[in-house]
């Protein structure tokens, strides 16, 4: 009996399956796109959200400034008291209404030039103020010394307050719209010997300032 042998079978190699693409990098480019839909729908609502909201404006006008003023006047201008051949013992009175024609306070000083010094020194000027009656007789009769001393000088006398600013010593005051009576009275003194034969001019100068933030 022959017996036949046979070789074994002989497989070929069978090759492994190919590896699956990961679904990793589909997941994340998912995700991207999920992502930028969702912010620009978040910024289309924002948008459309901002175009729907209510507005209204309110414009206050009208804020319109101006400024104020001091005028001080002196009524008469010129020549309040003047006298010729005056003779020791002589006098002249008169009345100097001081206003206030401007909007703000003020307040006002004076001063006296002469135009010589002699004749001046000897002419005795006295101001009053509250004087009921304004006159040579009766002048003397009530009312407040606000000055009373030399007529003035070449170089400037000072007559009542002072021209600094900032309130002084002697400054009158007036209101808008208000006035005061000044008494104005310039007399030779009977025991006079000198300033024969002269003459001499005085100027009273007044100077005002506002009151308001001037303290």
């Amino acid at each position: 009996m022959t017996t036949l042998t046979l070789p074994p079978p002989t497989f070929a190699p069978v090759p492994p399956p190919p590896a699956a693409k990961s679904a990793r990098p589909k997941s994340k480019a998912i995700k991207v796109l999920v992502t930028l839909s969702v912010l620009a729908l978040a910024l289309s609502a924002f948008m459309i959200a901002s175009l729907a909201l209510f507005t209204d404006v309110e414009n206050v006008g009208g804020n319109t400034f101006s400024t104020g003023n001091i005028d001080l006047a002196a009524a008469p201008i010129s020549a309040v008291v003047t006298a010729a051949a005056m003779a020791p013992g002589d006098q002249v009175t008169a009345t100097l209404a001081m206003s206030n024609s401007g909007s703000l306070d003020l307040r006002y000083s004076a001063t006296s030039t002469t135009t010589e010094d002699v004749l001046a020194a000897e002419l005795v000027l006295t101001i009053k103020e509250l004087v009921t009656t304004c006159d040579d007789a009766n002048w003397t009769t009530d009312g407040n010394i606000l000055y009373t001393g030399v007529l003035g000088t070449t170089g400037t006398s000072i007559v009542f307050g002072n021209a600094t600013p900032g309130a002084d010593a002697g400054d009158r005051t007036l209101a808008p719209a208000a006035s005061e009576n000044l008494c104005v009275n310039v007399s030779l003194p009977l025991a006079t010997t000198t300033g024969e034969g002269l003459t001499t001019t005085a100027t009273l100068n007044f100077a005002a300032e506002q009151t308001a933030n001037n303290p």
